[in-house]
């Protein structure tokens, strides 16, 4: 089937709505016959296949064509999706999933994109059936994720306990097959936030920013046995809802703000309380690469403003944020609206934010005995 003028004109008003800023303006009103032309070109393409015959048909040709455009600005976090929402989206529903974080693993988007284990509980049955932090799903069942992108297929990961999913598993480079038995084990349930003493010291594991995390959070400081220093765990914390993480470096800091810079200069702020905190322990957080987005802004605020020692490894470095734009067919364009400051730093996007203390480690030995970052933490707290 032709890529028709519906196509074009509707890819043009793309352009001109989804308020992309100055660029996206400037192409649309230059540029406008010439992108006509170009998109002309899979027309007379497909004259040529339909002559000779062409046994194959292009799959859904409108989204293709509009996420190859949106390529061309070499943001991996603007596209365009046919339905309201994305993968980051679906991932967060499949994370609180009964059945999936029973089985002992949670998801994100990779660096580049692709869907990524970004953690896997000691003990659990993914770890037993051969699951591992950083592995990278290509195919669940009878979707690949490569080729289909993430979107609602995201959700066949979850299902009934005690069903087979048939996994495709990239590691190293190599293509590795799991048949994954899923586990509905109640007791394997994993809380946003997790706590444990060390002698004095507290160990606070904070997995995610959600509407629970808090609330958690103190619940563990009011079951806490006296301490003078607090451990916090952001290894892995994919990040969440950016209030959450401002709420609770509140507990630990005094005034500071965020603000997120929108391109249109547009300013908005969330700030920490003029008061100091209630906590104020010294402190050492652990990141590492999968320490990201929301877990970063906390991690930045209790750095600059906080009795905090980092140690690990260099964090993610996601200090852009998102938006959507609803188009005229129910589509969504997810572009990127602007870029996070906090406190007196600079943007960390695509930078990260560098550990005071820099301990390599394989994210698989998290939690195990061998967990040099925790022993690193532990020594300079004790």
């Amino acid at each position: 089937m032709k890529i028709t003028n519906k196509i074009i004109n509707s890819f043009l008003a793309l352009c001109a709505s989804a308020a992309l800023g100055a660029g996206a303006v400037y192409l649309y009103y230059r540029d406008e016959i010439k992108t006509g032309k170009n998109f002309a070109l899979i027309d007379e393409c497909q004259d040529i296949l339909d002559e000779v015959d062409y046994p194959l048909t292009a799959k859904d040709s409108e989204t293709a064509v509009l996420n190859g455009y949106l390529s061309t600005f070499g943001d991996k976090y603007t596209y365009y999706r046919k339905t309201e929402y994305d993968g980051e989206y679906y991932t967060s529903a499949v994370n609180v999933y009964t059945s999936l974080i029973s089985t002992g693993y949670q998801v994100g988007v990779s660096e580049d994109g692709r869907l990524e284990i970004i953690s896997v509980d000691k003990g659990s049955p993914a770890e037993k059936q051969g699951l591992k932090t950083g592995d990278i799903i290509v195919r669940a069942d009878s979707h690949n994720f490569d080729e289909e992108g993430l979107n609602e297929n995201v959700l066949d990961l979850a299902g009934k306990e005690g069903t087979h999913m048939a996994l495709t598993i990239e590691r190293d480079g190599t293509l590795l097959n799991i048949d994954l038995v899923r586990s509905n084990d109640e007791s394997l349930q994993v809380n946003d936030v997790e706590m444990k003493n060390y002698g004095n010291i507290l160990y606070i594991k904070v997995r995610k920013f959600d509407e629970y995390t808090n609330a958690e959070f103190e619940g563990a400081i009011l079951e806490a046995d006296d301490f003078d220093s607090v451990i916090i765990d952001m290894r892995g914390n994919g990040g969440g809802e950016i209030p959450g993480a401002v709420s609770l470096a509140d507990r630990f800091i005094g005034e500071a703000n965020v603000d997120l810079n929108y391109y249109t200069g547009k300013v908005d702020t969330c700030r920490t309380s003029a008061s100091d905190g209630d906590i104020s322990a010294k402190t050492v957080i652990l990141c590492n690469e999968n320490t990201a987005s929301a877990a970063e802004i906390f991690t930045a605020l209790l750095k600059q403003y906080g009795n905090a020692t980092l140690v690990g490894t260099n964090t993610f470095g996601k200090g852009i944020f998102q938006h959507d734009k609803l188009l005229s067919n129910g589509g969504v364009l997810h572009y990127t609206a602007g870029y996070y400051t906090v406190g007196e730093w600079e943007c960390y996007q695509g930078k990260g934010i560098a550990p005071d203390v820099e301990i390599p480690m394989n994210s698989d030995l998290i939690g195990t005995e061998d967990d040099i970052q925790l022993e690193k933490a532990l020594e300079l707290l004790g």
